[in-house]
């Protein structure tokens, strides 16, 4: 008898806290206060303004899908397929100290290797910064406790070729908005994936080339594209230019977000900044595809193909080793991010 009052006193407090938060994979029910409080908060809601993308979005990729989306999307994930309240808080977080423009601050800040993840370096100061830390503490968790590249979370992040939630969702989200993947497939997808000993393992092979052909069109067209490369580079030249000219602030570019830094520096009447906004809408208009040695600029960008594993009877394998056909697609996109765009600089 007091066992069963305890749980139906357990189950009102469960249905008194849970909260139906709206993802892409549909409403969850999230009953920790600490999630709940970190998803409410002013930096995780700020990441509605900040586009995936970065600059594309005003340029070629247009979809509506923020930092906020994906964020509560690796998050759904770890939820769905067990993993710790330390690991969700980890997922809920691993993006939050991204800067306008998402990856544009790569390119102000590590300039000489604008491929290193400049959030990453800054993720420990901003939760503290922006008030996050104040949240966990409430929790007795530590910023160290849920640090997304600790190699404590493996179902969170792993190195490429490797799936992990992060991976999967931005592949996942993209393939929608893109065309490579429906909703029915994408459900199909997520229901079949496991984390089985420290590896994303799938089912569906025909489903996964789906996926990591996103990730190859994307690696070629947009994320690791000669164009995204020359347009982050001049949008982070209008920033620096901004900043000196004290029209915006190092916090506008920690702690703003995109809509109204877009706006703001659209509007400063500076030949400079006019100049290189003029470059990035016509991006393909201001350079060549040369031969290395005529070459101004040989960035080598970061490939984001990945080779996921694959369950065949008692085996697992890699999707390359299935198809030697996909192999040569996958290598060759490989090889081509690896030897770099050689750019030639019109005039």
């Amino acid at each position: 008898m007091v066992k069963s009052f305890l749980l139906f006193l357990i189950a009102i407090q469960i249905t008194l806290f849970a909260k139906p938060i709206e993802t892409f994979y549909g409403t969850i029910e999230v009953t920790e206060p600490v999630l709940i409080e970190v998803i409410e908060s002013k930096p995780m809601q700020r990441l509605k303004g900040v586009h995936q993308y970065g600059v594309s979005y005003y340029t070629t990729h247009k979809e509506e899908y923020s930092r906020y989306d994906h964020s509560l999307g690796v998050f759904t994930i770890l939820r769905l397929k067990g993993a710790s309240v330390h690991e969700q808080l980890a997922g809920l977080l691993h993006d939050v100290s991204h800067t306008i423009f998402s990856h544009v601050g790569d390119y102000a800040f590590n300039p000489s290797c604008p491929m290193e993840s400049y959030q990453d370096d800054v993720h420990g100061w901003f939760l503290q910064k922006y008030g996050i830390a104040e949240i966990l503490k409430k929790y007795d968790i530590t910023i160290e406790q849920i640090n997304p590249k600790s190699g404590k979370f493996l179902a969170l992040e792993q190195e490429l070729p490797n799936l992990c939630a992060d991976r999967i969702d931005y592949n996942l989200q993209g393939s929608y908005f893109q065309g490579f993947l429906t909703k029915a497939e994408i459900k199909e997808i997520l229901d079949d994936l496991q984390f089985v000993n420290g590896k994303w393992i799938s089912s569906k092979p025909d489903l996964m080339k789906k996926m990591v052909r996103f990730s190859l069109h994307m690696t070629k067209h947009c994320w690791g594209s000669a164009d995204n490369f020359l347009m982050s580079k001049w949008l982070a030249d209008v920033i620096h230019r901004a900043v000196h000219l004290g029209k915006i602030s190092h916090d506008d570019i920690h702690f703003g977000e995109d809509k109204a830094i877009w706006e703001k520096l659209n509007e400063i009447p500076d030949g400079v900044i006019q100049n290189l906004f003029v470059k990035i809408f016509n991006a393909q208009e201001q350079y060549a595809l040369v031969k290395k040695e005529e070459a101004d600029l040989t960035p080598k960008m970061k490939f984001r193909g990945f080779d996921p594993w694959i369950k065949q009877g008692d085996k697992i394998v890699r999707l390359t080793e299935l198809d030697p056909e996909f192999a040569k697609e996958f290598y060759q996109i490989k090889g081509e991010m690896e030897q770099g765009w050689s750019i030639k600089l019109k005039k």
